[in-house]
């Protein structure tokens, strides 16, 4: 995490189609390693903030454990890819995964972000929602649900249960 804040703008087509190639392949780079994913993002004017934040959450959290961060932090979407050592069971991975998103929630609560960003809610942070959305924002969201989803047959029970 040594790198925080770095970052590469191309300097001609070649350089931009060859840095896509690289951000592409990242993904399917960690998947052997059986990676923890969180998608979240920041308002642009709090991601210097928020990752300072974050790079002290991580590093007390996970003193051993390999995270990699990559996205479009241009936009304040960030990729937060927590990858599995190969000598510790998954569940207690899981377990620990799914503390520091307690936490992790709590800090996107502070600089006004939101837990889910460019991929929707899903099932696995659709308990965190209320820690990055206000009650008004869920019923919005529920509402819409009911326009486009009168009869509740879409996604039945997935993320809003019927009302």
């Amino acid at each position: 995490m040594d790198n925080l804040g770095c970052g590469v703008i191309a300097q001609s087509q070649a350089q931009a189609a060859a840095l896509w190639r690289l951000r592409e392949d990242i993904t399917e780079s960690l998947a052997p390693r059986r990676p923890y994913k969180n998608d979240v993002s920041v308002r642009i004017s709090q991601v210097p903030a928020f990752l300072h934040d974050m790079q002290a959450l991580l590093t007390r959290e996970y003193p051993d454990i390999e995270v990699v961060w990559f996205g479009h932090i241009g936009d304040g979407n960030l990729h937060i890819n927590v990858l599995c050592p190969q000598a510790m069971a998954e569940d207690a991975f899981i377990a620990q995964c799914e503390h520091v998103t307690r936490l992790l929630a709590g800090t996107l609560q502070r600089h006004g972000g939101s837990i889910s960003a460019e991929h929707g809610i899903g099932l696995v942070k659709r308990a965190y929602l209320p820690c990055t959305r206000s009650a008004a924002e869920i019923a919005m969201m529920q509402g819409v649900r009911r326009v486009f989803d009168p009869n509740g047959i879409l996604n039945p029970g997935k993320l809003f249960d019927r009302d």
